[in-house]
């Protein structure tokens, strides 16, 4: 079977699934520490979302107003049938990965018996008068306002700390200012997603959702309004921020193989 570009195998074939989903202004590889320690005793889908690594971008004709996780969802499904993934599947996602495995666990295109979610940002649960969402709504609309570099860097050091973009390599610079246009898409499908908060009291899998002490406002919002409707949700909050799947790996990683070891 030839490869999929952008989607990693690894574990051990007839094992429990694992698929994996990561952040904006990343990819696949943000999860290789935790696809490193499980792959002895799981089957390890990592999968780059449109526009990010190895995957190709959206495609031609898709405003950016437009696109919605709709236009995401057929590429994780190409990959499961493509790896011939038939069994349930556990869904880990980060920030707009989670976002995107919490419509999935919903709408269930493929079986999800558990999910994990390490601050989901579906900014469409959140009230237009919350104060929170204005403070995303902002930093949305910047991505049209200014350009590419100025964006992304306001972007970057939102979700880090002011500076943090200026302070990486050239080489990392430029790639995510090249993401540029593909973060505006994903805010789209985060404003634009047509579920309520109220829709996902119907999400009836096992689910953590982990949450840094040191995120912004509006994640922690979002975290907040999520929690009071998944009926079978745990939260565990960690001294980290909303790049915690990033820059504290170990942590989050154990708290995700204990979750995995508590509903196994």
């Amino acid at each position: 079977m030839s490869e999929l570009a952008g989607v990693y195998r690894n574990g051990t074939a007839g094992q429990p699934v694992l698929v994996l989903l990561h952040s904006s202004q990343s990819n696949s590889g943000q999860w290789r520490a935790l696809q490193t320690q499980l792959q002895t005793e799981y089957d390890i889908i990592a999968i780059d979302l449109l526009g990010y690594g190895q995957a190709p971008a959206v495609a031609t004709g898709v405003e950016p107003e437009a696109f919605r996780f709709s236009d995401e969802i057929p590429r994780v499904i190409e990959a499961l049938q493509h790896h011939q993934i038939t069994q349930p599947v556990t869904l880990i996602g980060h920030s707009y990965g989670g976002a995107l495995a919490l419509k999935l666990a919903l709408e269930q295109p493929f079986v999800v018996d558990r999910v994990v979610l390490f601050e989901p940002v579906a900014f469409h649960v959140l009230d237009h008068q919350d104060p929170a969402r204005a403070e995303i709504d902002a930093i949305a609309a910047q991505m049209d306002q200014y350009d590419a570099q100025a964006a992304t860097r306001n972007f970057v050091d939102y979700w880090n700390e002011p500076g943090y973009f200026d302070a990486l390599p050239d080489k990392i610079k430029r790639l995510m200012v090249a993401q540029a246009s593909k973060v505006a898409m994903d805010f789209s499908a985060l404003m634009g997603e047509p579920h309520k908060l109220q829709d996902y009291r119907h999400v009836q899998q096992p689910l953590l959702l982990l949450q840094g002490s040191s995120t912004q406002a509006s994640a922690k919002q979002v975290a907040q309004q999520l929690l009071h409707v998944l009926p079978h949700a745990t939260t565990v909050t960690l001294p980290c921020g909303h790049m915690g799947p990033l820059t504290h790996a170990a942590l989050v990683n154990q708290q995700i193989i204990e979750f995995l070891q508590q509903t196994s």
